[in-house]
């Protein structure tokens, strides 16, 4: 779950974005607030009641003994923490740290005496969804051998169910046909229709399970998020249709991996890149 944790952060560093921090502070060997400090407390959570607190610190002046501060910056965590709960979501992995004198930031007393709440807003969360969900489905498909379907011996005019019930499990096969309204995850009618030869295969196959991949054009900087809204854009109406959710995984890979070089030269170019795949994970 660490791993998990900092992979997660190390994404939303590279997308520019970074968890974000909040400090209430404290009287000398207090542990609850002023009625100011309280009152700033009170207006951070009336504007984070959609976000998500991911850990919090706890610190001290150089007053008193080190023994002495490593617990009061643990009863200050702990107090803001009382105060905070049930008012804020606080993610599953929450940690809390009491780091007493240890950590000074200022030669002024005050600055020091604080917990500091770090935590996701509301955009991030949404990211922070999509990008676990990408960091598992990236380790089944790199359990799997990918190779496209045309690379592979088989009849160009046999029915895709035909085609399906024939190659081997990590056979990716490229949706040319499926299409979004602009800068959305909303699917085109005639993208529909084309989903809608796949819900046959996966009717007809209870056994088979895929992964849609995402994928986006005509952007040098990287949209992880829309491609990945894009995949479960197709995996939700599949669903809607009737296919178990648990057969079908989905991944978002922004403008990682381009067919043609980013700007494409040409509306072909970009509707290549602007994809989607399916792999075939289980038969």
């Amino acid at each position: 779950m660490q791993f998990l944790f900092s992979t997660i952060f190390i994404f939303l560093t590279l997308l520019g974005f970074s968890q974000e921090s909040f400090s209430v502070y404290f009287d000398t060997a207090k542990y609850d607030l002023t009625s100011q400090e309280s009152k700033r407390l009170q207006d951070w959570i009336n504007l984070n009641s959609k976000s998500k607190i991911l850990s919090m610190e706890g610190f001290t002046d150089e007053v008193g003994s080190i023994s002495y501060n490593d617990t009061l910056s643990l009863k200050r965590v702990g107090y803001i923490y009382n105060q905070v709960q049930k008012k804020v979501t606080v993610r599953a992995d929450f940690k809390t740290n009491g780091f007493g004198e240890s950590k000074l930031i200022s030669e002024n007393k005050a600055e020091n005496r604080r917990v500091t709440i770090y935590y996701l807003s509301e955009f991030q969360i949404e990211l922070e969804e999509f990008i676990i969900n990408d960091f598992k489905v990236q380790k089944s498909l790199d359990s799997l051998s990918i190779k496209a379907v045309d690379r592979l011996n088989i009849h160009p005019k046999l029915a895709l169910n035909e085609i399906v019930q024939k190659v081997p499990e990590g056979t990716l096969f490229t949706l040319e046909d499926i299409q979004f309204h602009f800068d959305s995850a909303v699917l085109m009618l005639n993208a529909k229709e084309e989903l809608n030869k796949w819900f046959v295969v996966l009717n007809s196959n209870p056994n088979l399970k895929i992964i849609v991949q995402g994928h986006i054009c005509c952007i040098q900087k990287d949209d992880i998020l829309l491609s990945s809204k894009r995949a479960k854009a197709v995996m939700d109406y599949l669903v809607s249709k009737g296919v178990e959710k648990e057969r079908i995984k989905y991944i978002g890979y922004g403008a990682n991996r381009p067919i043609y070089r980013i700007p494409e030269k040409n509306g072909y170019e970009a509707l290549m890149n602007r994809r989607v795949e399916i792999v075939i994970q289980e038969k």
